[in-house]
């Protein structure tokens, strides 16, 4: 399930997201604060597997400034809420404290719960 989720939501954002943009699956990191000039990016990070939910990602974007990391969040949102197959939907939020815990300031993002119909 893991990898068939992963390769839909990649599917659904690079459909939707500007050309060159990036989607990866790595887990934020404190060097991207050190970054002058990131490439546009949204990041899935799978970060916890859970029973009653499925897979739940914590989905943020890197770019070259705030306004521009919005815009990407926005499109990936709209990309992903519009994906059936597995079932994608708003999880309850909880990546708040994930971001301390990855020594990081929290950032504008949004956790995405993922699992098989029915």
């Amino acid at each position: 399930m893991i990898v068939e989720a992963g390769e839909a939501l990649r599917a659904a954002l690079l459909d939707s997201l500007p050309r060159g943009t990036l989607v990866r699956f790595d887990p934020p990191t404190p060097s991207w604060l050190a970054e002058p000039r990131p490439r546009p990016t949204v990041h899935l990070f799978l970060f916890e597997i859970r029973a009653d939910e499925g897979l739940r990602y914590l989905v943020t974007a890197r770019a070259e400034d705030i306004e521009r990391e919005h815009e990407l969040l926005d499109r990936a949102l709209t990309a992903l809420k519009s994906v059936t197959e597995p079932l994608v939907r708003l999880a309850d939020p909880g990546g708040g404290q994930l971001w301390s815990a990855l020594g990081m300031p929290a950032r504008a993002a949004f956790v995405l719960a993922v699992g098989s119909p029915g």
